[in-house]
């Protein structure tokens, strides 16, 4: 079960993040196979750090370290605002394979809906999933997100649709 050491950060775009964000990527290659067909690159830790949706500032994004001790064990991203100015979106939560499975997820999102909390105006929060992730989707509509009947059309290098879920925080 998850020790009172497991951490969630924002993280800074320096090369100790970098790196670190990059080690959980290549542990986590599996979600990205699932949901890209191709194992995680370079890129993948650069849009982590600076990917802004038009219309946003990357003081609306907020890319999360997931800490046990000192090391890194996953990561996460929140977009705040995201098409709507209550909403806030988690566009990633994905932790090294031998960190999954343990509670280490559910309480990943009990302290990303503490900080959406903090935010003014935002009161609900959505994910969006990749079809492929049968076991994601599981797991949000545990943590009590429900589908929200949009389902965005499968784009960039996604293979898959992406089914969008929400909950009211």
């Amino acid at each position: 079960m998850v020790t009172a050491s497991t951490l969630m950060q924002i993280l800074s775009d320096t090369p100790d993040h970098r790196y670190m964000v990059n080690a959980v990527l290549q542990a986590a290659t599996d979600y990205n196979l699932l949901v890209e067909g191709t194992p995680p690159t370079a890129v993948h830790v650069d849009e982590f750090f600076t990917s802004c949706p038009s219309g946003y500032t990357l003081d609306d994004v907020f890319p999360l370290g997931f800490f046990e001790g000192a090391e890194l064990i996953g990561v996460g991203g929140m977009l705040r605002r995201w098409n709507a100015p209550n909403k806030a979106m988690i566009g990633l939560l994905v932790f090294a394979p031998q960190w999954r499975g343990d509670g280490r997820g559910r309480a990943a999102v009990g302290q990303i809906e503490a900080l959406a909390r903090t935010w003014p105006g935002i009161d609900r929060l959505r994910a969006g999933v990749i079809a492929t992730n049968q076991h994601a989707l599981g797991f949000w509509r545990k943590m009590g997100y429900t589908d929200t009947g949009e389902i965005k059309p499968k784009y960039g290098t996604f293979v898959d649709d992406i089914i969008i879920l929400e909950k009211p925080i």
